[in-house]
């Protein structure tokens, strides 16, 4: 409950600047978190031992950097959020509305690290084609989406989300869980997260 409570006050707007913009994200060095994060999600990737026709990212926030480098493998995205707001900021950077969060510097950095050449607009506009669907997730319920995804999904993403929306080890363990459910037999979990920290802000959300 009071889980619940701190994130009803949750501001995507305040967390994408808290987070992703100078100085937090620096792409100088990987002793920042930005590029280190990038630069794992890229490698994991580029091995060829993760693809498919469905990829789930589980709590994906307002943010699709953890999904640039995905979107070369698989032909359909689906982002999940716990909160509407995340959602409809998803939904409005999809759609290429204006005033949405610049996210081309991510852009930019993913493709110069990928080494392929690719014009950072080309990756843009890919993602935004396999990002086909964005749907409400609740990971501390058996069947986190309301109703099982048909196929199941070929590997799921989570990045930054279960531990800190799980109060302790027995909760983290169960919404793990119950992502897996989200999966088919010998598809692949990624799991990107943070270890040792209380909380984090988003605005009057803490």
């Amino acid at each position: 409950a009071a889980l619940r409570e701190g994130y009803e006050r949750f501001d995507p707007r305040a967390y994408l600047q808290n987070n992703y913009l100078p100085p937090r994200a620096d792409f100088s060095s990987e002793e920042f978190v930005v590029p280190w994060k990038l630069r794992c999600l890229a490698e994991t990737f580029a091995s060829g031992e993760i693809h498919g026709r469905t990829l789930i990212d589980v709590g994906s926030g307002p943010t699709i950097y953890q999904l640039l480098s995905a979107c070369d493998h698989f032909e359909e995205i689906v982002a999940t959020d716990y909160l509407a707001v995340n959602r409809e900021e998803l939904g409005r950077w999809a759609r290429g509305e204006p005033g949405t969060f610049d996210w081309s510097p991510f852009i930019q950095h993913v493709c110069k690290i990928e080494g392929r050449g690719e014009p950072w607009q080309e990756k843009q506009r890919r993602l935004r084609a396999r990002l086909r669907r964005i749907l409400p997730i609740d990971v501390h319920r058996p069947d986190p989406l309301g109703a099982p995804l048909r196929p199941p999904a070929d590997a799921v993403l989570s990045a930054f989300c279960l531990e800190a929306v799980s109060p302790d080890r027995a909760a983290f363990a169960r919404a793990l869980a119950h992502v897996g459910s989200l999966l088919r037999p010998g598809g692949h979990a990624l799991l990107l997260g943070a270890l040792g920290e209380s909380f984090y802000l988003a605005g009057a959300a803490r």
